[in-house]
């Protein structure tokens, strides 16, 4: 399961280098997903705001505009 969750990061941070926002990364990559367990939620941390999509090992991705990170 943690490969298929640092290959989704990896996906996700690829797809935002390539210029796609999040609306688009959502549609076409996490929202189906299977390690993808609900919606984004918006929260804010020491950097500014940021999503959470919790994932079902426990952890977060989070968009944090730039790219994504595993928390």
């Amino acid at each position: 399961m943690r490969n298929a969750v640092a290959r989704l990061v990896d996906t996700c941070n690829a797809e935002r280098s390539k210029g796609s926002d999040f609306p688009t990364i959502w549609r076409d990559v996490l929202k189906a997903h299977p390690c993808v367990l609900g919606q984004p939620v918006q929260d804010s941390g020491e950097d500014g705001p940021l999503l959470r999509i919790p994932l079902i090992t426990g952890q977060f991705l989070v968009f944090l505009g730039s790219h994504f990170s595993l928390w």
